[in-house]
């Protein structure tokens, strides 16, 4: 594996690290001005979309999106096509919470397709679909 796919790997792991802590700013910025991203049955378009999606989450919801299993499909020095696994764990108190959240187990375990662009010497994400889910916990 060389340094840039490498790079790739980091920002998708940071796109979903900036998710769960709530730095929308930041995880916007990871993403190319055409990016789509498939979430929740919706396809978002561009990072002001994104962003507006991600504003109306709850405030009180704690969540964890672990990021594994990432591998190349196509790697060019330009662009490249990743996918991977995505477990999800959340829990929903309704009101904030100063502890650790009970763990009830994984939510979810989804397939992940991750496209790439280089721009300006940066990789950005310019589709992401985690919408494939492979196992459910109330299926």
């Amino acid at each position: 594996m060389n340094h840039d796919m490498k790079q790739c790997e980091n920002q998708v792991t940071l796109f979903f690290r900036h998710l769960d802590e709530r730095r929308y700013d930041a995880l916007v910025a990871l993403l190319a001005s055409d990016a789509v991203w498939h979430r929740q049955g919706k396809v978002l378009e561009g990072p002001s979309a994104v962003h507006a999606a991600l504003m109306q989450r709850s405030a009180t919801m704690k969540i964890a999106h672990i990021i594994t299993n990432l591998v190349f499909d196509e790697y060019e020095t330009e662009r490249c096509a990743m996918r991977g696994y995505m477990l999800v764990v959340r829990h929903e108190p309704g009101v904030e919470i100063c502890k650790p959240s009970p763990l009830t187990g994984i939510e979810s375990i989804r397939n992940m397709h991750i496209k790439m662009k280089r721009d300006a010497g940066h990789w950005l994400i310019t589709e992401l679909n985690g919408e494939d889910i492979i196992f459910a916990l109330n299926a």
